[in-house]
This record gives C-alpha cells, sequence and structure tokens, in this order.
C-alpha cells in the first residue's frame, strides 16, 4: 500500500450536493451524445433524489422499493421531505438507512425505501466483485452542465447524462491506495492531453470519447461497470476535488483535470444485503429450483 499525496489530505474536496449542477463535458463532444448515452436502457434505473434542501440522484435496485444514494444526499433531512422521482413518476420515501459511522467522505452511502415499488423499470444490480480498477466506469446524472474549459455553468435543470472515465484507483479516505480501498478515483483528462491529475498513478492522458465529470447535484448517481455482459453499479458518487497545478487549476469546478470520488459499493454489499430484500427475479428463481428438484425427487 502507498499514500497518493494530497489526493484526500491537501486536495480541495467538494460533496456533490447542495446545488443542482450536473455532468460536465468535452469541448469537442456535443452534449447530445451524453444525453443519448444516458438514455440507454441498462440506465434507465437512475433517477432524481429531492430534499427540501438539496438535489441528487439515486439508482433502483433490489425489488423496486429501493434506492441506493450517497448518505449526504439525505443526510439531516426528515423522511417527508425526501423524493425520488424517475420519469414522469414521483415516489416519496417511508425510510432512509444511513450506514453507521458516516462522515461526510467516510462511508458516504444510504438507501431510501419508498413508499411503493417503482414502475415500469428493471432494477440495477450491485457490484460485489473486486476487478474495478482500470475498467470503464459509467456515471449517470441530471443537473446542469458545462465544458473541460468552463466547468459547470447555468443551464436548464433536470436533463439526464451519463459520461465515462477509466477506474484509476481504489483510495481509502486518508489517501492510502489499496485493493481494499473504499473510494473509487477518476479524473477528466482534456483532449489536449495536458490534465491527466492522476499521472503519477499510471492513469493515461488520453480521454475516453466521452470523457467528463460530475458536479454537485449528481450527488449518489451510479457508477456503472460491466462485466461478462452485465452491467452492475460499483460506485456511488460522492465528491470531487482538485489536486492544483499543473494538471488542475486549483477550484473544485469540474474543469479538466478535477477528480470524481465515489464510494465503493462492493465495500458495502454486506450492508445493503442485511437491509434489502432479494430482487424478485433472483426469488421466483430460487423458487422455480426449489420447484424442479422436487418433481426430480419424485420421479425416482
Amino acid at each position: 500500500m502507498r499514500r497518493a499525496w494530497g489526493l484526500i489530505a491537501t486536495a480541495t474536496l467538494v460533496l456533490l450536493s447542495h446545488s443542482a449542477w450536473g455532468i460536465v463535458r468535452r469541448d469537442d463532444v456535443a452534449d447530445g451524445d451524453y444525453i443519448n448515452l444516458a438514455n440507454q436502457p441498462q440506465f434507465a434505473a437512475v433517477g432524481k433524489v429531492l430534499t427540501d434542501t438539496s438535489a441528487g440522484s439515486g439508482t433502483v435496485i433490489a425489488n423496486g422499493w429501493w434506492v441506493l444514494t450517497a448518505a449526504h444526499v439525505v443526510a439531516g433531512a426528515p423522511v417527508s421531505s425526501i423524493s425520488f422521482q424517475i420519469g414522469a413518476a414521483t415516489y416519496t420515501a417511508q425510510n432512509v438507512y444511513i450506514y453507521p459511522g458516516y462522515s461526510g467522505i467516510t462511508h458516504d452511502i444510504a438507501l431510501i425505501e419508498l413508499n411503493a415499488p417503482v414502475a415500469g423499470v428493471t432494477p440495477a444490480q450491485i457490484y460485489t466483485g473486486t476487478n474495478e480498477l482500470g475498467k470503464q466506469g459509467h456515471s449517470v446524472g441530471y443537473g446542469l452542465t458545462g465544458t473541460g474549459t468552463t466547468g459547470y455553468i447555468n443551464y436548464t435543470y433536470g436533463t439526464k447524462r451519463a459520461m465515462r472515465n477509466i477506474i484509476d484507483l481504489i483510495i481509502f479516505p486518508d489517501g492510502t491506495i489499496s485493493p481494499s480501498g473504499t473510494i473509487l478515483i477518476s479524473d477528466f483528462d482534456s483532449p489536449a492531453g495536458t490534465n491527466n491529475s492522476l499521472g503519477p498513478w499510471g492513469s493515461s492522458a488520453t480521454p475516453l470519447d466521452l470523457e467528463g465529470m460530475a458536479a454537485p447535484g449528481d450527488s449518489g448517481g451510479p457508477v456503472f461497470i460491466q462485466e461478462d455482459g452485465i452491467w452492475y453499479i460499483a460506485g456511488v458518487h460522492s465528491f470531487i476535488g482538485d489536486l492544483g497545478p499543473p494538471a488542475g487549476n486549483g477550484q473544485v469546478d469540474a474543469c479538466y483535470g478535477d477528480i470524481l470520488g465515489s464510494t465503493r459499493v462492493s465495500s458495502y454489499a454486506g450492508w445493503i444485503n442485511s437491509i434489502v430484500p432479494e430482487p424478485a427475479s433472483m426469488t421466483a428463481l430460487a423458487v422455480g429450483l426449489v420447484g424442479l428438484l422436487a418433481r426430480r425427487r419424485r420421479k425416482r
């Protein structure tokens, strides 16, 4: 294990909440490409999490009654003020579960139990493996936007966008790099290749086709990865940061060079599964297998 100097201890950080800002894109790529990516069916379970003081994002999981989000989106908000909007439907919260020991970027994960199951959407699956490093992370969120040069600026709120970034590092909240870390880290590389903040730790300076950066309002939104043809939630947007020059500009504004920290879902899979029930599809499969085994026994 080694310490990523400045990554957490001295970086300027901000939690991704309180204001309705969203995915920031490359200067040389059309906004419509990011919107089209977000509207692909594998990301249909992502919606808006709203409280009386903040706006964030979240993802429907399990049997459709549950939304996975960041703790700082809902911490301190009355349960009665929390709602989840997806498509034209709005659901209200009946319970909120924040991970024990949550403190800022530490354990920044929460579950919302809705008043009814989300209709017409297949819930997303959470990732329980250990192969996130080096994969393409697909981040999805709502809010205002901008480019890597301008950072986030005032566009119309409420548009769903998605971006792609390589998961470059896995760390603990104190900045220690470790395969057992609880935070996934990505950076926002520019087309010019001059803003590679994580270059000292092996990150490529070449951006992906739809590279981008999250911003306040994307809090709690998912980082999806694909494994064996299946899409999983591997991370939950928590914070952005800036390591300063030469790669960054010293401001947390979602410009080129900023970094995204997302809570690593696999680190909390045990806690999630202790609260939410198994997906209905898995329950049905289990019942079907029991019935099949019973019929086979009767035939012997």
